[in-house]
């Protein structure tokens, strides 16, 4: 189904740490989940960050896992030992299953069962929006995984990504480690109110995902739909002022220049 002028549909960016990546893969008995098409599962589309494991989400995570934090792990377990905490000693499957260190899973999406974009429009949406994640976050983001599901009532995207930073042991050593606050102060994104103290209702993630959810309503509009942007907008604009506030990338503009002064800090700060 598609629409391009008639009802309104709102953009989804959903993002949480839970989720399931044998469900996104449909590496599981599908028979039994009522709200799958099995007959429309090979109009799904699936990557990987490592094309062998395409299909196997919980494999890849795994490796990226044991692959990219081997070094960070070596430094928490020998500390662990020099401390005599033997008990805190941890390993890849620890932090993948981590509270604090697990994947983030979001979800895009356009529309409803009722009313969406077709599975092709979807697809040119969604890899739109994820080159401009990409192109955002840099070295602090990576993408383990992503799915887009055509065999559900609404087309949907479902990207594991997870957050970076770099550090250093007691040697010197660099290390690559998981965290999301300390991977977006890395990156330079600044607080929505930097003149306030950060916390629940200032922080740099509801930075990052207003900047996702403006591009991906810009971008929805510029392929001709008829998006409500009645969550998004400033409840003094009108729905005519915001689509031209967000077409001209004003705030996004103004993030990008916070971003280079941070940056810049940062380096001078090492």
């Amino acid at each position: 189904m598609t629409n391009k002028a008639n009802k309104p549909m709102k953009v989804t960016v959903q993002i949480g740490n839970t989720g399931s990546p044998s469900h996104n893969s449909r590496n599981f008995n599908i028979i039994s989940a009522s709200h799958i098409d099995e007959s429309r599962s090979h109009l799904n589309h699936y990557i990987s960050t490592y094309p062998d494991l395409k299909y196997n989400f919980v494999e890849t995570e795994k490796r990226f896992y044991r692959v990219n934090f081997s070094d960070w792990l070596k430094d928490i377990n020998a500390k662990a030992i020099k401390q005599y905490h033997p008990e805190r000693k941890k390993t890849s499957e620890d932090l993948r299953k981590g509270r604090n260190t697990k994947p983030q899973e979001v979800i895009y999406q356009i529309g409803n069962k009722d009313i969406a974009p077709t599975s092709t429009e979807f697809r040119i949406w969604n890899n739109e929006l994820i080159k401009y994640q990409s192109k955002l976050t840099k070295e602090n983001l990576f993408i383990l995984d992503g799915a887009i599901h055509n065999d559900e009532a609404t087309p949907h995207a479902h990207i594991r990504q997870v957050w970076v930073y770099h550090d250093k042991n007691e040697d010197g050593k660099e290390l690559l480690k998981i965290g999301k606050r300390k991977a977006m102060i890395e990156l330079g994104l600044p607080l929505p109110n930097p003149e306030k103290p950060e916390g629940q209702y200032n922080n740099r993630l509801m930075t990052y995902t207003r900047l996702i959810r403006e591009e991906g309503e810009r971008l929805a509009i510029e392929m001709g739909f008829n998006i409500d942007v009645e969550h998004s907008k400033r409840p003094h604009m009108s729905k005519e002022a915001y689509i031209r506030y967000i077409t001209s990338r004003e705030y996004e503009n103004k993030v990008l220049k916070q971003i280079e002064q941070n940056q810049k800090f940062n380096q001078q700060d090492r």
